[in-house]
């Protein structure tokens, strides 16, 4: 009874089956509940990690740093084929026929005709148009459009000089599915997934396929990938190639397809689809791809450039319209019949498509032009944007530079250097142990905007940038400031005044400095007795700079360098009179570009407008204008300076090949450690630089060294200085001098020179040569002519 009651069965035997049952019920519940929960939780995972990237940054984009626009108008002196290297750079496609879309050009015989590209950033925004230049002489004769219409001037886009990246070195430009023109959408999907708007984010057959093919490999070789799975793949996973990672990636798959739209899937994999590779920075998107192989923006391309970029997504390397143009062409074929095949064109669209000759453009949309500009750029914006910020946010950074004078500089400073090095021997025999370096700073002296600027000749072989961290003696190049000092106190009535017609003493000076005695020389070790100022500034007489400075006084001297925009503390002795304290070529070109503005101190600008990733303009720098001297008095500066190139130190500009209307200053120090030159007109100032890093002797002036790279750059950039010429400003007279005397020319003089005054200054009538019987008294009696300084 007992063992009946426990259930045993009335032969004697357990009911197996029944509690088999059971047991497999409660062990499938005991493992599948787990399962099921932690499935759930997998999804659940996946799902939030999923909803975060996608509705979060997805990317992490570069600062762009870009060039100023470049201003065309007739009459305005240009190289054609400059302008064609700067289209280039920009990416434009050269074609044989009318240009048809922006970002083409067309040469013509003695003429241009080229497609700008629209754009808002670095000043108004500007809408894409044809423009035909005509050239003639070497200066732009004529602009029309595309109906033969003058124009009166063209906006060419800025060109970008470099991306400044984080930790990814990838460049892409985000454009919305909306702007993404339909051909190249249906070229996608006809190359990569055709069933892309029907599947659920997986496509089976695919799958199946795939996976048969994996597993006789042995290794995952092929991929079943839709368009969503790539997109995970290229968000989440890179090149990781496993058999968990395709498994992971098709459950993403399917709940990324789940979760989001398929536009907001296509748009995202359109934005991240790798297409290429420039040196070390990827391609990525189909928009930075279309600028940089079509030279385009993405809503521009043609149904054929459409199926060459959807072509060259299973093999970007292989199909690399630059590299393999007949594989690119094929490729293009294959994906335009699918796209036929699937009713996404029509035959007579793919039949002009595969006519269409393969147009890409220059592929010099470069990344790392003008780098000592970009450190620059860095360094100022690092004080109101984080390294995060700069690598990551995508920042447009528009800056005052001009490429085609930034090239000119680039290649001036190279050339000559390199000249250098090899014809003069004291320098080519040190070329082993030391290179000779050098900089350039190019400024609108108006507005104070940076042009140019060149930090050394190799950028890869030193990052120093001597434009504006190296600390070098001025030489002869400071002795403009000492002569304004002097010319300003002439307009006040102070005592050290004086006027370009003054007679100074060329003869030996002994002083006393901090204790100790100092014989300042001229450079050429002689003496010229009694001279003008003019004449002393035009050939860089030291000794009757020094005089000049000691007689109005060291503090004078001081104001009116800082008054033009050095900041340095300099010291009152003799010395400073011959540039023997330290300033930075920046700065130096900055209170240069005082005098040639007559007397107005434009602060250096190089960094614009700086705009979000959306377009929303962040920050726009307005170029600061303040009166810092006389205009009188820096006017009488320039124009002596001018002497110096047609009489003085610069006189071999000329023989050079040099030839306009001028101001500018020689500058060496001693024993020739640096070589300087400074020269400006009106719209333009350039500064160049010579010398060692170590400050070893290089043999070199102002003259020999620096002034043929000046002239060499100032010759190419033409297109900046219309050759107008110094205007005077109000309270300037011409008067005729006695030369010899320094004073009012009479009847009496034997000699009359043309000299120029501040109203109020000019002298009386020369006391020399007043009348016959009082020349005959001075013959008689050998009179002299004093100096108007001692």
């Amino acid at each position: 009874m007992t063992a009946l009651r426990r259930g045993a069965s009335a032969s004697g035997k357990r009911p197996t089956g029944r509690r088999d049952r059971r047991r497999w019920r409660s062990w499938v519940l005991g493992l599948g509940v787990p399962v099921v929960v932690a499935a759930s939780i997998l999804v659940l995972a996946v799902y939030a990690h999923l909803t975060l990237t996608f509705e979060g940054r997805l990317w992490t984009l570069p600062a762009r740093v870009y060039s100023a626009r470049l201003h065309l108008v007739t009459g305005q002196a240009l190289d054609v084929n400059a302008l064609v290297a700067r289209l280039n750079r920009s990416g434009y496609a050269r074609v044989d026929t009318v240009p048809s879309s922006p970002g083409q050009y067309r040469l013509r015989p003695r003429g241009l005709d080229m497609y700008v590209r629209g754009f808002s950033g670095g000043g108004r925004a500007t809408a894409a148009r044809r423009a035909l230049l005509g050239f003639e002489g070497g200066s732009i004769a004529s602009i029309a459009d595309e109906r033969g219409r003058p124009l009166a001037a063209v906006d060419l886009e800025p060109e970008l000089l470099s991306l400044i990246f984080g930790s990814q070195q990838e460049e892409r430009m985000i454009v919305p599915l909306a702007e993404v023109p339909k051909s190249l959408v249906n070229a996608v999907l006809a190359a990569e997934d055709a069933r892309f708007y029907t599947h659920a984010g997986i496509g089976p057959l695919a799958v199946v396929r795939a996976a048969f093919t994996n597993v006789k490999s042995g290794r995952i070789v092929q991929g079943g990938s839709t368009i969503t799975q790539q997109t995970i793949k290229n968000v989440y996973f890179r090149q990781e190639r496993t058999w968990w990672r395709k498994v992971r990636e098709a459950l993403m798959s399917v709940i990324l397809d789940a979760r989001y739209s398929k536009d907001r899937i296509l748009e995202v994999y359109l934005n991240e689809v790798y297409l290429g590779q420039r040196g070390s920075v990827s391609i990525c998107g189909v928009q930075a791809a279309a600028r940089y192989f079509f030279g385009r923006n993405v809503s521009d391309l043609s149904l054929a450039e459409s199926a060459t970029l959807a072509g060259m997504i299973r093999n970007p390397g292989g199909y690399n319209p630059f590299s393999h143009p007949d594989r690119a062409v094929e490729r293009r074929g294959v994906v335009l019949d699918a796209m036929l095949e699937l009713g996404f064109a029509d035959k007579d669209s793919v039949a002009r498509a595969k006519a269409e000759p393969l147009r890409v453009a220059s592929g010099g949309a470069g990344y790392a032009r003008a780098p000592y500009v970009v450190d620059f750029v860095r360094a100022q914006l690092a004080q109101l944007y984080s390294t995060e910020a700069l690598a990551e946010d995508g920042l447009e950074i528009y800056t005052t530079i001009d490429t085609l004078v930034q090239t000119r500089a680039e290649e001036a400073l190279e050339r000559g250097l390199e000249r250098l090095e090899n014809e003069v021997p004291a320098i080519r025999r040190q070329k082993a142990r030391r290179r000779l370096q050098g900089c350039v700073v190019v400024t609108d002296p108006r507005a104070g905007a940076i042009l140019a600027l060149v930090g050394g000749r190799d950028y890869q072989g030193s990052q120093f940038n001597r434009a504006i961290q190296a600390r070098r003696q001025p030489g002869s190049c400071f002795k403009p400031f000492v002569y304004l000092a002097a010319f300003q106190a002439a307009m006040d009535g102070d005592a050290g005044g004086l006027t370009p017609a003054s007679i100074l003493d060329d003869s030996p000076l002994e002083l006393v400095s901090g204790g100790r005695e100092w014989r300042p020389a001229n450079y050429d070790g002689e003496y010229h007795g009694l001279l003008s100022a003019r004449t002393a500034l035009e050939e860089s007489r030291n000794v009757p700079t020094v005089r000049a400075a000691q007689a109005v006084g060291l503090s004078r001297v001081v104001a009116a360098a800082k008054a033009c925009g050095l900041t340095e503390s300099f010291d009152p002795f003799p010395s400073l009179a011959l540039g023997a304290q330290e300033v930075t070529p920046l700065g130096l070109a900055a209170a240069y570009g005082t005098l040639a503005n007559l007397g107005l101190h434009a602060e250096p600008l190089i960094v614009q407008e700086v705009h979000a990733r959306d377009g929303r303009k962040l920050e726009k720098r307005n170029f600061a204008v303040r009166e810092a001297v006389r205009p009188a008095a820096a006017y009488l500066v320039d124009d002596v300076l001018r002497g110096v190139l047609t009489r003085g130190t610069a006189a071999s500009a000329a023989a050079l090949g040099f030839h306009g209307d001028a101001a500018g200053k020689t500058g060496t120090t001693d024993d020739t450690r640096d070589a300087w030159f400074v020269g400006f007109t009106p719209e333009i100032l350039a500064l160049v630089w010579v010398g060692y890093d170590d400050n070893a002797k290089t043999g070199l002036t102002g003259a020999t060294g620096a002034l043929p790279i000046w002239v060499d750059l100032m010759m190419h950039s033409q297109h900046r200085w219309a050759g107008s010429g110094f205007q005077e400003p109000p309270g300037i007279l011409r008067a005729e001098v006695d030369p010899e005397s320094g004073e009012l020319a009479t009847d009496g003089c034997p000699e009359r020179v043309f000299e120029v005054f501040a109203e109020g200054t000019e002298p009386g009538p020369c006391s020399l040569h007043q009348n016959a019987f009082k020349r005959w008294w001075n013959k008689l009696f050998r009179r002299k002519r004093e100096p108007t300084v001692n």
